[in-house]
């Protein structure tokens, strides 16, 4: 009987069977667990599959065996035994033939007479009599095939789903650590160029608009004219439109320090610099919140500003600031005519205004709520106004 033979005898013992001697089980149980490491060691998909299914030829004797990976709707070979031949495996449709049926449900099966004729088994050759075909996780399927009838039983799938369980976690962690560095190396790339835009927006048109503004500033010396007024006005409005730009470009970017800041008094410190007319604001037990005090300012400001602008035309208006009910997060409502529910969502796009302004109020506040892991949503107030909610809000007791 050959060594690998008796390893498989030994391995099947320990599973089913307690070996009575401590050597001989010691002896299987670092063989198993010598080609788990190996497995988990492995610095590619492809390369745990190959081990895998090398284990599975020499220890498990399973001559002919291979491995399919999940790909765009199908299950396609990434690892064959040294036995199999080159046309011994093929990809097959996520739903087709056994394989299929065991990515499916996520079961294992050992088929002990292959019957070319069926779609359930639907052998990559005719000559393949028996077969096993064990999940790898929830990503692919291990199968090895005979061609003899009866090949394989209850053991030699309790055998396989040992060996393939260690070869499931390799990949799920090879494919969430690649996956993570292609999200870091996007977000490299992100603000790389939010660098680039930071620096065209900061030095590239603010220089030459500043230029633009001094030869005006002489030329209206003495001359009311009024085409010269337009000017200064498209002026203010472009460097009004910069300054929001390099606050989007900012906000957009994780809070990495918190700490506690108490609504209430924060909203009486943005309300006094605010060209508010005869609006009014009022506290409804605003709560203290963990965040970055100058964001929230900002997203305060913003909003406050956009009710007192937008929510009367300027007239008698009442804003509130408070905390929701639930204790996940605040509010800012106010009385005024509120905001067509239609554009709702769309209010948070850039740019998107309903008149003049210059649509990056609102998409500012939505930068900085993303920035803190808030949800920020506009919906009706209760007497018909706007009113913005911010949730997922962390909450600190005590003042600041």
């Amino acid at each position: 009987m050959a060594v690998a033979k008796c390893v498989r005898e030994y391995l099947c013992s320990v599973v089913f069977h307690p070996l009575p001697m401590s050597g001989e089980r010691e002896r299987v149980l670092e063989t198993l667990h010598a080609a788990a490491g190996e497995i988990q060691t492995c610095d590619s998909v492809e390369a745990a599959c190959e081990r895998t299914v090398t284990a599975a030829e020499q220890i498990l004797e399973f001559e002919l065996c291979s491995i399919l990976l999940h790909d765009d709707g199908y299950l396609v070979p990434v690892a064959l035994s040294s036995g199999a031949p080159p046309d011994g495996a093929r990809r097959v449709p996520e739903d087709s033939g056994l394989a299929g049926k065991t990515f499916q449900t996520g079961e294992s099966y050992a088929i002990d007479s292959v019957d070319p004729e069926t779609d359930e088994t639907d052998p990559a050759k005719e000559s393949y009599r028996s077969g096993l075909s064990v999940p790898v996780g929830d990503v692919g399927v291990f199968q090895a095939v005979e061609t003899v009838e009866n090949a394989f039983d209850e053991r030699d799938v309790e055998l396989a789903e040992l060996l393939v369980s260690h070869t499931a976690r390799i990949i799920d962690r090879l494919r969430y650590e690649r996956e993570l560095k292609e999200k870091q190396a996007e977000l490299e790339r992100q603000n790389e160029r939010l660098e680039r835009f930071v620096g065209v927006i900061s030095h590239d048109l603010r220089n030459p608009l500043m230029v633009a503004a001094g030869n005006l500033d002489l030329a209206r010396e003495g001359n009311d004219d009024e085409r010269l007024a337009v000017v200064n006005q498209a002026h203010d409005r472009m460097e009004q439109l910069i300054e929001q730009l390099l606050q989007l470009a900012r906000e957009g970017r994780s809070v990495e320090d918190p700490g506690p800041v108490e609504l209430g008094t924060l909203t009486e410190q943005c309300w006094e610099l605010l060209p508010t007319g005869e609006s009014r604001y009022a506290l409804d037990d605003p709560p203290t919140v963990l965040a970055d005090r100058d964001r929230v300012r900002q997203l305060l400001e913003n909003l406050l500003s956009n009710a007192v602008e937008h929510g009367n035309d300027g007239g008698d208006l009442t804003v509130t600031v408070g905390g929701l009910s639930d204790g996940d997060g605040f509010y800012v409502a106010d009385d005024g005519t509120g905001i067509d529910p239609d554009i709702h969502e769309s209010a948070f796009e850039w740019g998107f205004s309903t008149d003049d302004g210059t649509g990056f109020g609102l998409a500012i506040v939505r930068e900085i709520a993303d920035a803190h892991g808030w949800t920020v949503r506009l919906m009706e107030s209760e007497t018909g106004g706007a009113r913005f909610e911010c949730t997922g809000v962390t909450l600190v007791a005590g003042e600041e």
